[in-house]
């Protein structure tokens, strides 16, 4: 057994080189890695050694961890699942959902958005997009100008483009995004059909938040992610439905 928890405490210390590697730290997150090959190498070295552990201890943490796997479990099949959404057509609009600016060229999580809007785009020639993101502190142009420079280049007319520059997260994503649609539209949102492009993990929090807010029919349209980094982004967005589940949100 703590040649099993010594092992997987080195998987997860390589997982995070190997996302250091490919993503510098430009997120805290990818840290959680460390803390979790920490927390393999402690429990190895108690079996190892030999060390005791209080048996109202070894049982508080038993139920604290199985409790936690369980919420995990849940809550990733609710993820996954909602990866998997069918395609809907002709969307009156879709809301791409701003992701990192590296100085004015898009992230890789941030082109794929860009490449699975210009390819529905393309297909729905009456659909409208809001391209949503504000401008961070690393970032030398928002998120929004970023992805209309982009579609614009691949084609698509700026008059079917709609920018809203302020928000930081994806609540705010949404919220800002309401007015811009209801001013273009002209229509309560309770009429219209609109899609929400994100990441695949993404999906069902981004669509969660948007089904709430707008209260009209929302449907998720799921851009590509880098297989390497699929396991860090789900476990990062389980943390981050359980915080808007906690707020509010979803």
């Amino acid at each position: 057994m703590a040649g099993i928890c010594f092992l997987l405490g080195f998987i997860s210390v390589l997982y995070f080189l190997g996302i250091w590697r490919m993503t510098g730290l430009s997120s805290k997150f990818p840290l959680v890695w460390l803390l979790i090959g920490g927390g393999f190498f402690l429990a190895g070295s108690c079996i190892y050694f030999g060390i005791e552990i209080p048996v109202w201890f070894s049982g508080l943490i038993g139920i604290f961890l199985g409790g936690f796997l369980l919420l995990l479990v849940f809550s990733e099949c609710l993820i996954i699942s909602a990866m998997r959404q069918k395609e809907v057509k002709n969307l009156d609009y879709i809301v791409v959902l701003g992701a990192q600016v590296r100085g004015n060229v898009p992230s890789k999580s941030l082109q794929y958005r860009i490449d699975r809007a210009e390819k529905y785009l393309k297909e729905n020639k009456k659909t409208k997009v809001v391209l949503s993101g504000g401008k961070g502190e690393d970032e030398g142009i928002s998120e929004a100008q970023c992805m209309a420079e982009e579609l614009g280049r691949k084609g698509i007319a700026f008059n079917r483009l709609l920018l809203e520059k302020k928000s930081r997260n994806t609540e705010q994503n949404i919220t800002f995004t309401i007015p811009i649609i209801q001013q273009d539209s002209k229509k309560d949102l309770k009429e219209l059909k609109i899609g929400i492009v994100t990441n695949g993990f993404h999906i069902y929090r981004g669509s969660g938040i948007a089904q709430k807010k707008m209260q009209c029919n929302v449907y998720g349209i799921a851009a590509k992610n880098s297989r390497f980094l699929q396991v860090n982004y789900l476990l990062r967005e389980f943390f981050g439905v359980i915080k808007d589940r906690l707020v509010g949100n979803l």
